[in-house]
């Protein structure tokens, strides 16, 4: 069963996505990749996201986030119109813990209709963010919902229907930590901003007057970490956890170090021991937390190098479109000093999972175009139901032999159980997200978030978030046994 990839040992395969038909890519091969802008400066410091804990009242946390335009110099001496979260560029980390109930304030001051989504956090339907929330300009949301799920790196995002992906590439984008009482592991860097690292992926093109490029930078050629390209993390310690998040509209990478280092956790939360490998891939939406043993005098870079076996597609031609053999440097990571103390020993013993060996629900998917089970998105149809509270089988195929495809499910964990006609390997563990391999079938054990409510829907579909946009996703109501959905649909949308 599953976790996190394991690119992760030397020889697996894993599968990259594609964008969306009819939309212009641009990503070039090892060969002939451009210069990216920003690589000739200076290095600069690495950003990191404000930890926001918003104010805590007893078990209730209070946080309020404004969506807004803005400026940033993503790359150094370019002002470049973005938008972004309490600021100008992406948006500070959100922190709360398990138990705790939020009340969250979303305030909309960009110039078209938004929502929220917070990717990975199992919540009420009315608090998910999905696309029947979008609210216009001017206009607050003010969702709700108790912590009750284990620790782990999650994010949050824009859901607007049929514009997630341009929400998104303009800077809507953050972390959210969910915390509780099991992080306390010996030897796990736990100090936010000092050895616990927020590394926030994306990428872009730019225009020639150095704007965000709209029609050509889905699979862009700038890289962006935390908001800049080309930063540098001056280590204080012999022991650094990074927090990755692939936040990326349709780009995967496949991430190394130099060295080996040590997986501890995936999107939904530790895995049961630390996993040491060589390389880890990342589709969009996935989150991985890597420790790395630093030496003084030892620099280290984080990398995107190319995605192994061209990721099961079938030439070079099609990889070069989806960035398959593009190579980045990302983040420089400067050596500690000589007489920055030892890290103790990491415990090899991290969570108890228990994940369950059957369900008596079992459901088929298939990906096609940018179709699921041969349907495109409508807000007004619901594809299931789910009436009662335990774990289903979900198979999920990829039809396609050079369509590339992952998958992420609302309000939901899964471990993977089974993969047919794919060579990708699994640790033991939780996803929210996860790639599909051409012609292959992936087998989910899921477990849903049971928050019967028949008026809203909770969103399953492609994580390339231009693939989500142009039709590739479904949706599904949770509901007591015996009772029948029925949807509350915004303006504009009638059964």
């Amino acid at each position: 069963m599953a976790v996190s990839r394991r690119t992760f040992f030397k020889g697996a395969v894993f599968i990259a996505a594609a964008a969306a038909a009819g939309t212009a890519l641009t990503s070039c091969s090892e060969s002939d990749q451009p210069t990216p802008r920003g690589a000739d400066a200076e290095p600069r410091p690495l950003p990191i996201p404000p930890l926001y804990e918003g104010t805590l009242d007893g078990d209730v946390r209070r946080f309020e986030l404004t969506a807004q335009e803005g400026e940033a110099e993503i790359v150094p001496g370019t002002m470049t119109k973005t938008w972004g979260f309490n600021g100008p560029f992406l948006g500070p980390t959100l922190y709360m813990r398990r138990g705790e109930k939020i009340e969250m304030t979303v305030n909309n001051e960009v110039p078209e209709p938004t929502v929220v989504h917070w990717h990975g956090v199992h919540l009420p339907a009315t608090a998910d963010g999905g696309p029947a929330l979008m609210f216009d300009t001017g206009e607050s949301w003010s969702p709700s919902w108790t912590v009750d799920q284990p620790a782990a790196t999650c994010w949050y995002h824009p859901h607007p229907h049929e514009k997630s992906a341009y929400h998104a590439y303009r800077g809507l984008a953050g972390g959210l930590i969910i915390d509780d009482d099991t992080t306390a592991i010996s030897g796990l860097p736990n100090d936010y901003g000092v050895d616990d690292i927020p590394v926030i992926l994306t990428n872009a093109n730019f225009t020639e007057d150095g704007q965000l490029d709209e029609e050509n930078g889905w699979v862009g050629d700038t890289m962006i970490i935390n908001g800049i390209t080309k930063p540098r993390f001056e280590a204080t310690t012999r022991r650094l956890r990074l927090r990755v998040l692939n936040g990326n509209v349709l780009r995967f990478h496949h991430l190394s170090l130099g060295v080996p280092f040590k997986i501890v956790a995936t999107d939904q939360g530790f895995l049961e021991s630390p996993v040491e490998v060589d390389g880890v891939l990342l589709s969009p939406g996935e989150r991985v937390e890597i420790v790395v043993d630093l030496e003084p005098g030892k620099d280290l870079t984080l990398r995107s190098d190319g995605l192994p076996n061209l990721d099961g597609l079938p030439d070079k031609e099609t990889a070069d479109m989806f960035g398959a053999r593009d190579e980045f440097d990302l983040l420089e990571i400067a050596a500690p000093a000589d007489d920055a103390p030892a890290s103790p020993a990491l415990s090899e013993e991290l969570v108890a999972l228990d994940v369950p060996s059957s369900a008596s629900v079992e459901r088929e998917f298939t990906l096609n175009g940018m179709e699921i089970n041969g349907k495109t998105m409508d807000m007004a149809r619901v594809d299931f139901v789910v009436d009662h509270d335990g774990p289903e089988i979900w198979h999920v195929t990829n039809e396609n032999d050079d369509m590339l495809h992952n998958f992420h499910i609302h309000n939901a964990r899964f471990a993977v159980k089974e993969v047919e006609n794919g060579e990708v390997e699994f640790t033991s563990g939780w996803h929210d997200t996860i790639d599909v391999p051409p012609k292959s079938t992936v087998t989910l054990l899921v477990e849903i978030g049971y928050y019967p409510d028949p008026t809203l829907a909770y969103m399953y579909h492609c994580h390339m978030l231009n693939h989500e946009d142009h039709g590739m996703m479904g949706q599904f109501v949770v509901v007591e046994p015996g009772q029948e959905p029925d949807l509350a649909l915004p303006n504009g949308h009638e059964h």
